[in-house]
């Protein structure tokens, strides 16, 4: 067995900017999927998971998201 250090990213605020009408949202649970005013940008996924779409590209947003780095360890068997 070997002992295996994992970075571990935890999601703290999950958030973009519209970079085409200018609003901030916020998506605050699973499955709660936020749009901006003008459709072109959306987030879902709470503090679980990260999910973006866009109208044109991903230029359409600014991520503004926050996390917490933390360290994991774990056992990893090997042959």
């Amino acid at each position: 067995m070997v002992t295996e250090v994992i970075n571990v990213r935890k999601i703290i605020k999950n958030s973009v900017k519209c970079n085409l009408c200018g609003e901030i949202i916020i998506s605050e649970d699973v499955h709660d999927f936020k749009c901006c005013k003008c459709g072109a940008v959306a987030v879902d996924g709470g503090n679980d998971y990260l999910r973006r779409t866009y109208r044109n590209s991903p230029d359409d947003y600014t991520e503004l998201s926050e996390f917490e780095e933390s360290e994991s360890a774990g056992n990893v068997e090997t042959n």
